[in-house]
């Protein structure tokens, strides 16, 4: 993600300080691979997640020392070599705009100055979403990203066991970064592929739910049809809504 265009786009927010804005949020989007991450990210985004220059499938490298917000450029520079990992991650830089007739918007970063101008608009949350490779290989990297984390988007392959089991080692990352943060953070959890439940092979939410024990923010989602997707980006923008009052 472009950090310099990130940090001009919340100044000129600022500057303007309209009544509807919420702050800028960090979103960590987790889960094994294959459960859905990027299909989610493309879904809510839609032509956003295509065009906009900053969110692609990008290398980036753990700083030895202090990697929360740290990136260099790949290349044969000195500060290069110092690096001990390399990473693969998606970002994506929007603005969610929720407008007076409660509908949800989503609009690249270029947009601000057009959207200031509306009045029709209620709220608007500036978002930096961060989906990392789920590979077992890159195990270590939702620690890394979940710093700063404002709200966490778990994804789980509802067709998958293994998939569902890792939940457990999500919500303890969020409890460090909680303990380290010394406040809440918000998690929402999709139970994906739902359009897999008439071929018998999808868990169930009341089976989840059952099996983890614990009381979260869930959601059946399906990336193909659409299903309980608006509904869980709606519980995250009522999430961000409280938090931005603290």
């Amino acid at each position: 993600m472009n950090m310099l265009r990130a940090g001009k786009i919340s100044k000129t927010l600022k500057s303007n300080l309209p009544d509807g804005f919420r702050g800028v949020f960090k979103i960590s989007v987790v889960g094994s691979t294959g459960s859905g991450k990027t299909a989610f990210m493309k879904k809510v985004l839609g032509n956003l997640f295509e065009a906009q220059s900053d969110v692609n499938r990008r290398s980036s490298t753990e700083n030895q020392i202090d990697s929360t917000h740290t990136w260099f450029r790949v290349g044969k520079k000195k500060s290069d070599t110092q690096s001990t990992t390399t990473l693969s991650i998606n970002s994506a830089g929007i603005l969610l705009v929720k407008t007076l007739f409660n509908s949800i918007e989503f609009h690249a970063t270029s947009a601000v100055d057009e959207i200031l101008q509306r009045d029709d608009i209620d709220e608007i949350y500036k978002l930096n979403f961060f989906d990392n490779a789920g590979q077992e290989r890159f195990d270590f990297m939702p620690e890394i990203t979940m710093r700063g984390s404002d709200a966490v988007i778990i994804i789980v392959d509802g067709t998958n066991m293994s998939s569902v089991g890792k939940i457990n080692y999500f919500l303890e990352l969020v409890n460090i970064e909680e303990n380290r943060k010394e406040s809440k953070i918000p998690i929402i959890v999709l139970l994906n592929k739902a359009d897999l439940m008439d071929h018998g092979c999808y868990i169930g939410l009341n089976n989840i739910k059952h099996i983890l024990g614990f009381q979260a923010d869930f959601h059946e989602t399906s990336m193909i049809t659409g299903k309980g997707v608006d509904d869980s980006i709606r519980s995250l923008v009522s999430h961000l809504h409280e938090r931005s009052k603290t």
